[in-house]
């Protein structure tokens, strides 16, 4: 104990309204701890409103954007995948500074976190609708447009994303509360992602042309994701506002490498979100061209969607009591096995396998996920108290950040992934449909899960956190933060 406290200085007192600000809240509210209120359903609601604004247009740029590049834009399909790649350099450098800005700000009007998600959102709409756009330039001048765009698209999904998962560590610190945040977030998440699937084709396909479509199809996401990410701000208001979140003393770029490099825990969980969505976006990125190349059936998608919303709206409210019952690790180490059935059928079926054997697989795929998406995302908030335990600073914004850059990292290799392989076999849109393009394509799908849930066995074992120590080190959190309040008050 004495060492976890020597490596940082304690915790500070969380909850500070001057004058001005507690003028607007009643007596009771003042000599309460913001973090010991049990949250409302409204402020469950507003936040799993923020899965609708995340998931919803991530999920679009994800399944489309290397299609519409590729098949619309008309970019070439290995170079399209390989700057999407190239750009996770922009990430390291954008994701761990917004995380840090995120937590040092402190506003007046909006608190810290909040004036971050309203910015961020409606920029980053702006952004989606000039990636779904084929500018009337030279294809240099093309190029340069979607370089252009991919950079800000990451900066703006990164300033509202990071602030807005660091309230699930920053609004309580109560694990069942957390579990049930996430619940939301997921059921948010699951309802926008699968919407995405459902209605995009069918508008593309009967619109006069592509572009029409596409254009149509990216301003409903823009309008929900505006929508649902300002509201998720609003929900925030009892917790973030001026002077009411911690903020920590600014730490050297050195002082942060070493928070992260010597912190186990966000190691791990960072690799196992990064291994899990890689799975994710790579069938993502495969599934428009497995569905048209091999299965020759792009009406399947709405159907995979349609089967997605169903896995979440079943299985994400009875996630808290899974993982409650059997453990956060074992839980995800479940999921990635689920995955891997996916990839034995299809080995066994290859081009042959029915409609209803592919819809099967899908279901496979987005069950597994949605279970081991969920316990690494539940890791997250334990990852910031274990920072805290072990370097006395509370920093979720830059935990998150870090934690989200391996997500992006691991899931940007997808689109190099596919782009090389169908590259390989010469695929462009006019081409002919080759056995060969079949054969790539298939083993493409059976190989990733296998080798990614192996991985994923040897990351979890090294992660340090289990239920037994979560325990104890949520109640010496508690007693430190108890006894610095203390201090402060008088």
């Amino acid at each position: 104990m004495g060492e976890s406290i020597a490596e940082g200085k304690i915790f500070k007192a969380a909850v500070q309204k001057p004058e001005a600000v507690a003028a607007a809240h009643n007596t009771a509210a003042l000599s309460e701890d913001s973090f010991e209120r049990k949250m409302t359903k409204g402020e469950l609601f507003s936040y799993g409103l923020g899965g609708v604004a995340s998931t919803m247009p991530s999920q679009f740029k994800i399944s489309y954007a290397m299609n519409f590049m590729s098949d619309v834009a008309g970019l070439h399909v290995g170079a399209v995948g390989l700057l999407n790649t190239l750009l996770i350099i922009w990430d390291a450098i954008n994701d761990p500074i917004i995380g840090g800005i995120a937590d040092r700000t402190n506003t007046k009007r909006w608190g810290k976190y909040r004036p971050h998600m309203m910015m961020g959102i409606l920029m980053w709409a702006v952004i989606m609708v000039a990636l779904f756009t084929v500018p009337n330039i030279p294809k240099t001048g093309q190029w340069i447009y979607y370089i252009t765009a991919l950079l800000l698209y990451s900066v703006f999904y990164t300033q509202f994303t990071v602030p807005w998962q660091a309230l699930n560590s920053a609004m309580t610190h109560d694990p069942k509360e957390r579990n049930l945040m996430l619940t939301c977030r997921q059921y948010g998440g699951s309802i926008a992602g699968a919407a995405v699937g459902i209605f995009v084709i069918p508008i593309v396909g009967h619109a006069a042309n592509p572009k029409t479509g596409w254009h149509i199809s990216v301003g409903i996401v823009c309008a929900v994701m505006v929508i649902a990410g300002l509201l998720a701000a609003n929900g925030a208001k009892r917790v973030d506002y001026y002077n009411s979140l911690e903020t920590p003393e600014k730490v050297h770029l050195k002082g942060q490498i070493h928070i992260i490099t010597k912190n186990r825990a966000v190691i791990c969980a960072a690799l196992l979100l990064g291994i899990v969505n890689l799975v994710n976006t790579t069938n993502a990125a495969i599934s428009l061209y497995y569905l048209r190349c091999v299965v020759n059936n792009l009406g399947l998608k709405a159907i995979f969607s349609i089967v997605t919303l169903i896995i979440g709206l079943i299985v994400i409210p009875v996630m808290p009591a899974i993982l409650k019952r059997f453990g956060k690790s074992k839980t995800f180490l479940f999921g990635m096995a689920i995955i891997s059935l996916q990839s034995i059928l299809l080995f066994i079926r290859r081009e042959f396998a029915t409609d209803f054997e592919v819809v099967f697989m899908s279901f496979l795929n987005g069950l597994g996920f949605v279970i081991a998406n969920v316990a690494v995302l539940a890791m997250i908030p334990d990852c910031t108290d274990f920072t805290e335990y072990k370097f006395g600073t509370a920093q979720a914004g830059f935990i998150n950040a870090a934690i989200t850059f391996m997500k992006k990292f691991c899931s940007s290799f997808s689109t190099l992934i596919v782009g090389c392989v169908l590259a390989a076999v010469g695929y462009s849109a006019q081409s002919e449909v080759s056995q060969e393009l079949i054969d790539v394509i298939i083993n493409l799908k059976i190989a990733y899960p296998i080798v990614l849930v192996a991985a994923t066995i040897l990351v979890i074992r090294q992660y340090p956190i289990t239920p037994e120590f979560a325990v104890q080190m949520r109640a010496e959190l508690k007693e430190r933060r108890a006894e610095a309040k203390q201090k402060n008050n008088k």
